[in-house]
């Protein structure tokens, strides 16, 4: 089996979730968006058995940057269009998807969301909750500002309070991650030099609590990221 990577932000890479990939025996394919010169290799959506993009200072709402994804929407539209073929987007991956099946993305009218937080699960009968003893929410970590609505034929799954819409599935193949469930420790100490005048914009702060918040989401989303791949 093979997996393709999209990276927009050097330090976000798939974390827990490439973990998980290299226990089942994937094959990883690391594409770099944010380097100037490379392109996208053709017939992606052919080539991989899962996709995943994602996350990076970007906007899709950035006009001077639509022929830059372009080439992320097309992928998305052929994914889709592929049977047997699988998709992840997480934060500007999960946007890309919703822009490029009919969603609007746009700046959140509440602000940044920022930090660990509790979600609700919308629809604990989905498959990817079996493993979670019929828990009602989870955590998850938050670092967006901008937000979707859905695409027409998706499924909500987790919400936040502050923003609705965290996670959906289209054909249950199709996974829009708003929020972040795949950072490690280790990812996290990067990520409060990497952001930090984000996440001061949000007025939030690293925290020694986090360990714990991480190792909580960790157990969770490894569980969930493994229904996910397994299918």
């Amino acid at each position: 089996m093979r997996s393709l990577v999209v990276r927009f932000l050097d330090s976000e890479g798939p974390g827990i979730l490439g973990e998980i990939l290299r226990q089942k025996g994937y094959q990883v394919t690391y594409h770099d968006a944010y380097k100037e010169g490379l392109h996208l290799i053709p017939q992606a959506h052919l080539a991989f058995d899962l996709i995943i993009l994602m996350g990076g200072p970007q906007s899709v709402t950035d006009e001077s940057l639509k022929k830059f994804f372009k080439p992320y929407m097309n992928l998305v539209r052929n994914t889709l269009a592929t049977q047997g073929k699988k998709m992840i987007g997480i934060c500007l991956g999960s946007q890309i998807i919703a822009q490029a099946l009919g969603g609007e993305v746009k700046k959140g009218d509440k602000g940044a969301e920022v930090g660990f937080g509790e979600l609700e699960i919308v629809s604990p009968e989905d498959k990817i909750f079996q493993d979670l003893n019929n828990t009602k929410s989870i955590l998850g970590f938050h670092l967006h500002e901008d937000v979707f609505t859905l695409p027409g034929s998706a499924k909500l799954l987790l919400s936040s309070e502050k923003y609705t819409n965290q996670l959906f599935s289209i054909q249950d193949r199709i996974y829009g991650f708003q929020v972040h469930l795949e950072p490690t420790w280790d990812m996290l100490q990067v990520w409060k030099d990497v952001h930090m005048e984000f996440m001061a914009k949000a007025n939030v702060s690293f925290t020694h609590d986090w360990k714990d918040h991480q190792e909580s989401m960790a157990e969770n989303s490894r569980l969930i990221f493994k229904r996910i791949i397994e299918g």
